[in-house]
């Protein structure tokens, strides 16, 4: 008999981990390769009772993946829980300093490479104190990618108190403009765009109901003002943009190699130069941040730079939903969605991801692929400015890969870097030279 069962992540808060990125195996064999949703959960899959799980959790530090509990399969529908940061199974005791004190309602954060105390402090509405407090670091510099931390969340407002909503009364002397409906636009996100109110655009045209259809126009109250302090946001960030390196080609010593490129930066990369609404929202901004972390140093800048552009050119969000690939975890996929094999796959060299549009906080090849294929076309040619080898441009017999984004460095292919890769070990690709 078989069991379809399901892993949920939880802290020891039980809050699910988000963006969690792990493996399933059942022993010498890959059965999963995921990263955990806002519900904290693996994928569905079904084993035959008495099958034992090996669930491995990846290193955002070394990028390989560490055996963490082993799960024996039981009952038709089972869901397991496991807890983070100490990987333990349900029913199993956690000791006292791994259990939350005080009178706090917490979330929790995962820190992702480049945060800082500070930042995570402001993002989510607390102060550095508080945080070094309640997760007991010992300074603000105590952190590491990976790393789980607790997050306060403020009691601000009972529900007899809190604060209605104000409906925006336009003055008599506002303008207004027309707009065409764009396909998927909905008029919750029309609204957002102009600062109108549904309620505002319904009057204005005499909508019964929130169906909208391609090509109709519509009136809007002519608003510019939040438009323009987001473009604003946007110019006062853009000095913080990562840019790609700069490479300088030396003439090799010896004749029969290739020439050597050298990697000239004067600072380490800083994926913060990722700006958070370029994503679409934090758990995508949070998923984009370790994607990029994960991805070879000289690749890192382009992908900042390709998001950022995307969202301030496109007003499109972007999110990774792909980056690095284990050899084992392409050998899952080729055949399937892929035709590459380990190795050959720019994936296994930290040199290529998968990135889609965001669109009303969901990812648009889950709901609608036209949507998908249409944001990716226009993002294709950024990444080609950029020097980027887009998969749109792809003539192989499973068609056009267009959220694929890969690098050819100095013009090297992965056959050029399989040699190398080889010699330093897999897990080392972050070192390969080119």
């Amino acid at each position: 008999m078989n069991c379809l069962a399901n892993i949920k992540f939880l802290d020891a808060l039980e809050q699910p981990i988000q963006g969690l990125v792990h493996q399933l195996w059942v022993g010498s064999s890959l059965i999963s390769d995921h990263v955990t949703p806002a519900s904290g959960e693996s994928v569905w899959f079904k084993r035959p009772i008495g099958t034992m799980i090996d669930v491995r959790i990846r290193s955002s530090t070394s990028g390989e993946y560490q055996s963490k509990v082993k799960i024996q399969l039981v009952g038709e529908k089972t869901i397991f829980i496991v807890r983070s940061p100490k990987v333990l199974l349900k029913g199993v005791n956690l000791s006292t300093k791994d259990v939350a004190t005080g009178t706090y309602l917490r979330s929790t954060y995962i820190v992702a490479e480049g945060d800082y105390l500070s930042r995570i402090a402001n993002d989510n509405q607390t102060t550095t104190s508080e945080l070094i407090k309640i997760n007991n670091l010992k300074s603000d510099t105590d952190i590491h990618p990976g790393q789980v931390l607790k997050i306060p969340v403020k009691k601000t407002a009972t529900l007899e108190n809190k604060t209605k909503p104000v409906e925006t009364k336009p003055r008599q002397q506002e303008k207004t403009t027309i707009i065409v409906v764009q396909y998927k636009d909905t008029l919750t996100l029309i609204a957002k765009l102009t600062a109108n109110t549904v309620d505002e655009i319904k009057k204005l045209n005499g909508l019964s109901d929130d169906h909208l259809r391609e090509n109709q126009k519509l009136k809007v109250y002519e608003r510019k003002v939040g438009l323009t302090q987001a473009k604003a946001k946007i110019e006062s960030k853009k000095d913080k943009t990562s840019t790609p390196p700069k490479v300088k080609q030396n003439a090799s010593q010896n004749k029969e190699e290739s020439p050597v490129a050298e990697v000239e930066a004067s600072d380490p990369v800083n994926t913060s130069g990722l700006l958070p609404e370029a994503c679409g929202g934090e758990k995508h901004y949070k998923r984009a941040l370790a994607r990029i972390s994960e991805l070879h140093p000289i690749y890192q800048p382009y992908i900042i730079q390709l998001i950022n552009t995307g969202y301030q050119t496109l007003n499109i969000c972007w999110t990774i939903t792909d980056g690095y690939r284990s050899p084992a975890a392409q050998g899952a996929l080729s055949g399937g969605v892929t035709k590459a094999g380990p190795l050959k796959s720019y994936h296994q060299y930290g040199l290529a991801i998968d990135i889609v549009s965001v669109r009303d906080s969901k990812i648009t090849y889950l709901s609608d692929g036209k949507q998908s294929i249409a944001d990716s076309k226009a993002l294709g040619l950024i990444g080609e400015q950029l020097g980027l080898v887009w998969g749109g441009r792809f003539k192989t017999k499973n068609g056009p890969d267009y959220p694929h984004f890969e690098l050819h460095p100095n013009g090297k292919t992965w056959r050029n870097l399989k040699p190398q890769l080889l010699k330093l070990g897999v897990s080392n690709y972050k070192k390969l030279i080119f």
